[in-house]
């Protein structure tokens, strides 16, 4: 069974930009990691400073090993002050399609 995963990550006010700049910064990395089914980075229509990233991951044991990538490692300390608030849910799927 797969495993998806939310990720909210609210950007203090005025480090948006920075925030987005290092987000992008790992996308292409992290989609050739092996596990990894799909993993997309979303704004909040509604509040600018809000990011959402849905993903998928094969296996949980791949979703630990993303977790501690060396890439993913250094994105969370680079973005440690640069956020006020930061969740990552991983779900059980119970129904329905592609998240």
């Amino acid at each position: 069974m797969t495993v998806p995963v939310v990720a909210l990550l609210t950007a203090k006010p005025g480090c948006e930009d920075k925030a987005e700049q290092l987000f992008r910064g790992v996308i292409e990395e992290t989609l050739r990691e092996e596990g990894c089914i799909t993993y997309q980075l979303n704004i909040d229509s509604k509040n600018p400073r809000r990011f959402v990233w849905t993903e998928e991951w094969a296996s949980q044991e791949l979703l630990d090993k993303h977790l501690n990538a060396p890439h993913i490692v250094k994105l969370f300390a680079d973005l440690e002050p640069l956020l006020e608030h930061a969740e990552v849910v991983a779900l059980r799927k119970v129904a329905g399609g592609n998240a």
